[in-house]
C-alpha cells in the first residue's frame, strides 16, 4: 500500500499523542506495540545517554525504560514534520516536556529532534522501525531531568 505524505504526517501526530498518553504506563504500554516494529532500533545521539552504541535494540527493551522512571513522563509535541515518503522517513522537531508525576508540573523543558525510519507491516500498517534521537542541551546550570530524577525514580 502506497502512503501519501498526509497518511504518513496523520500517523505520526497520532503516534506522538498516543506515546504522551500510553506510552509510558505500564498499564497502558502494550499500545504502543501499535507503532513499534518488534526489532526497533533507538539511536541517543546525546553523550548523557551513552551515545547510539548505548541504544536499544528490540521494543520490548525500549517500553521497559519508557516505564522504569515512575516519578516523572514525557510530553512530547510535534513542532515540524518532515516527510520523505519514497524513503518511509521522517524527521521530526519537537519540545519535550518533562513533568514531576508527583506534582504535575514541567520539570524540564527542551526542544528535540528526531529521524524515525518506517517499515509497514504484514497488515500495511505503519511501525517504526529506527529512532534517531537528538536533543537540545541545556545551558550550563541548568538542571536535566536526569538531574532532577534519579536513576530509576
Amino acid at each position: 500500500m502506497t502512503l501519501s505524505y498526509d497518511d504518513i504526517v496523520k500517523w505520526v501526530k497520532e503516534y506522538f499523542e498516543a506515546y504522551g498518553t500510553y506510552g509510558q504506563s505500564p498499564e497502558t504500554v502494550h499500545r504502543m506495540n501499535d507503532y513499534f516494529a518488534p526489532d526497533l532500533r533507538f539511536r541517543p545521539y546525546m553523550a548523557a545517554l551513552g551515545g547510539p552504541e548505548k541504544g536499544f535494540n528490540s521494543r520490548e527493551e525500549f517500553l521497559r525504560t519508557a516505564i522504569s522512571h515512575p516519578s516523572w513522563y514525557e510530553k512530547l509535541t510535534p513542532v515540524d514534520i518532515a516527510v520523505d515518503e519514497r524513503r518511509m522517513a521522517v524527521a521530526v522537531l519537537f519540545g519535550m516536556e518533562v513533568f514531576n508525576r508527583k506534582t504535575g508540573e514541567v520539570a524540564v523543558k527542551k526542544s528535540a529532534m528526531a529521524h524515525y525510519e518506517l517499515v509497514q507491516d504484514g497488515n500495511d500498517s505503519l511501525k517504526i522501525k529506527t529512532i534517531r534521537f537528538f536533543w537540545e542541551v541545556l545551558p550550563p546550570g541548568v538542571p536535566e531531568f536526569y538531574d532532577l530524577f534519579k536513576k530509576g525514580a
